[in-house]
This record gives structure tokens, sequence and C-alpha cells, in this order.
């Protein structure tokens, strides 16, 4: 097959994005049905969350992989290509299979009008259906229960957290923000849940007891708060893992590694064959970037590059700076999208930030630098408008000092360009 059917084939699923965002389950149901259901020829583990959802979920596929599994791995949003979202086994779907999928299906995909993310969902799984996966991790991409995924039947499902983010899509509670991610519970599929705001724990309850589900709760008992960051102790449901390396770098990392290894002795209840050691080197593994990704390029300061976008993310990522390079003070580039907890999020970086430099994203939901310069109470902190992350970190790496770190944060949109050009 031609590279050229690659490049229409990718420009045609980017094309779906004119679609916009559209909840729902009927179109994507009725094309899957139309294609034989593939969501039905594979065991699935559904993840949704606010935060960790991501992480938790590549941490899942890693210690699968290691058990022996031949692993999927559904995620959202990519950095660099799409391509990135559909993985067996670590790698990423081949341009051949994208190609040959949207040769085959063009035309009831333009018929039913599907949306770049339920093309892409459904692409997942009949790839994951062709390559006779044995297991998949799927993550959801919006709230839960209108989700495009959500047309799965799981083994388990699973709630990371829940905090402040899309209110325009899911509501401007966390009681509501907790009902749509509530909507993957399925009917007596286990349900785990990570540390929930407790209206949101309430939710969580009421929807397993109406749908006589068994609920799971990770509790600050099971695994030790105070481990440093890259590394994790569990000690609960007769698993004890101690001072287990993390790939992933973050205070917060060790409570999504937590929650991964609670799923785990889930599964090995349910029957999977699981060994510690398949965990120890799942966790040790997990390939996930931009997320607290720490860069050391030759002759130049370090550099660190995150996906937080949000309050909660923001937090994480302040709380793992401090702990990381204690006392010090980052240089911070940051590109935002729009109906963002913007002060919010400012108040949290102002008390590790040496400068901020503004980049406007490429992206037509990017928020206005010059309109955050305006509007933004920067605690202090100086702060200007820079034409491009190139520029931005030209700027930076000019005239370093040695005491230099650059973060990049915000929008998967900034993060995936700096990734592109900056760590390879």
């Amino acid at each position: 097959m031609s590279p050229l059917a690659f490049i229409g084939a990718e420009r045609y699923i980017l094309s779906r994005e004119f679609f916009g965002m559209k909840l729902g389950l009927e179109n994507v149901s009725q094309f899957l049905a139309d294609i034989g259901t593939p969501q039905h020829s594979f065991k699935a583990i559904h993840v949704s969350g606010t935060n960790g959802k991501g992480s938790t979920s590549a941490m899942l596929a890693a210690i699968l992989q290691s058990a022996g599994y031949k692993t999927g791995l559904f995620t959202s949003p990519h950095l660099i290509s799409f391509r990135e979202r559909v993985c067996v086994n670590g790698r990423p779907i081949t341009e051949r299979s994208v190609a040959r999928f949207i040769e085959a299906h063009k035309r009831n995909l333009s018929r039913r009008k599907l949306t770049f993310f339920e093309v892409v969902t459904a692409l997942a799984f009949d790839y994951f259906r062709r390559t006779k996966v044995d297991i998949a991790v799927i993550e959801v991409g919006l709230g839960g229960r209108l989700d495009a995924t959500n047309v799965l039947h799981p083994l388990l499902t699973i709630t990371t957290d829940i905090s402040w983010d899309h209110m325009e899509q899911l509501g401007h509670s966390l009681t509501a923000i907790a009902g749509e991610k509530a909507g993957i519970i399925k009917p007596g599929v286990p349900h785990l849940v990570g540390s929930l705001p407790p209206e949101a724990m309430a939710v969580m309850v009421d929807r397993c007891r109406i749908h006589d589900t068994p609920l799971i709760q990770l509790r600050s008992t099971d695994f030790d708060r105070n481990e440093l960051p890259g590394f994790v102790t569990y000690h609960a449901d007769n698993l004890l893992l101690r001072h287990l390396p993390l790939s992933l770098y973050g205070t917060h990392q060790t409570a999504n590694a937590a929650l991964a290894l609670k799923a785990i002795t889930v599964l090995r209840e349910g029957g999977l064959r699981i060994s510690d050691s398949a965990i120890k080197r799942g966790l040790k593994t997990t390939h996930w970037p931009g997320r607290f990704q720490i860069i050391q390029p030759r002759n130049k300061p370090v550099m660190v590059c995150d996906v937080g976008h949000n309050v909660g993310g923001i937090r994480a990522f302040a709380d793992s700076f401090q702990k990381r390079f204690q006392g010090k003070k980052g240089r911070f580039v940051i590109g935002l999208v729009q109906k963002k907890e913007h002060q919010k999020i400012f108040d949290t970086l102002s008390a590790i930030a040496a400068d901020f430099r503004l980049v406007k994203l490429k992206t037509r939901r990017s928020a206005d630098p010059e309109e955050l310069l305006e509007t933004i109470d920067w605690r202090g902190v100086p702060a200007c408008k820079v034409g491009s992350l190139d520029v931005a970190i030209r700027s930076l790496t000019k005239h370093p000092t040695p005491d230099d770190i650059i973060v990049v944060i915000g929008s998967h949109y900034l993060a995936g360009e700096f990734l592109e050009k900056y760590a390879r």
C-alpha cells in the first residue's frame, strides 16, 4: 500500500474534527454494529477520571503486557501523532492499518457523520480485534456516560479521581461531573475508585447500589503516601510490594500506581495470572511522555515537560516540582486553552515560578496571551507574551544560569510540539 494512502487517511480522520465534540452513543454504536461489534472481541478495562486516568491506564497496560498478555491501550489526546492513541504491546497502530480501515469504511463513516473521536475509537476497537489482543485498557475521552468508548462490556471499570474540568460539557458541580463519569458503571462489573471528594463518592455509592455493582475503593492505608516520588509501596489485599521504582516521577504517580495495583488484585481475583515480577517490570517500564518528563540537553538547562492543564493537574505538578527541585523556581513557558480556571492555575504556579512566557497554541481553542496578561493577577511574578515556543526556548537557553529550570507546561498541543522538537 502506498505511503500516500496513509497521508490521505490521516487527513480524512483529522477532517472529522469539523464535526466538533458530540457526546452520545447512537452513531458510534450503529457503525460498530455495521462492522461486527469489534468491541466485544476482547476483554477490557474501562478507565475514567479527571486526572490520572492516562497514567493509570499506561501502568496497567505495561503490567499486563509484562504478564504475557497481548495488550491494547487506547488513550487520548495524543501529543504528536494520533496513532499514539491506539497501541498494542506499546507499539502505535501501523500506518497500513489506518489506511486500510479508512479505505474500507470511509463511505459509511461519512454517511453517519462520525466525529474525530468516534472514528478513532472505532479504529482502535477494530484494530484490537484484528490483532487479536487478549485484553485492552480503554481510557474514556470525556466524561463517561455519553463517551464513545462506553459501548464496552468490561471486566473492570475505574474512576481515578474527580475534580473541576470540562464543566461546559459535564456540569458545574462535582456531583454533576461525578454523575457523568459514573456512567461507565455496569451491572455486576466491579468498579474501582481512587480518592474522591465526598459528594462525588456519594454518587458512586448510589450508582453502584442501583446496578448491584461491587464498589472497591483505594484507601489511604493501602499504600505509603509518604513514599518518595518515583516509588510506590503497596501493602493491601495480600500483596506486599515495597519501594517499587516507577518510570513516572511525581507524588501523584505514587497514588496512580497504587490504584493500578489495586486493579491488579481485582483482576487476579477474576482469574488473570499476573505475577509480582510482572508488576515490578511493568511499573518500571511504563512509557507515558509529557508527565513531569525531565529532559537534560547537553550544555543547556534542565527542562521539564508536563501536560498539566487544569487546577488538579497543576497542583500535582507544583507539589512534585517542590520535592524534586527544593527551594528552586522554574522559568515557565505555558500555553492553555480557553475556559479553564486560569487564575487558579497561575495562583498555584506563582509559588514555584521565576517568570512566565505565554504562548498562543496552534488551535482555535487557545487562550489569548494578551487577554491573560490583562486579566490575571500575577502575584508579582514577571509575565510576558512570546511569539512561539521556539522563541521562548531560544530566549531561555541563550544565556542560561546553572540554576535555570525550564518548564514547558499546559495543553497537550504545547507539550507535543515541545517533545517533537526538543526531546528527540
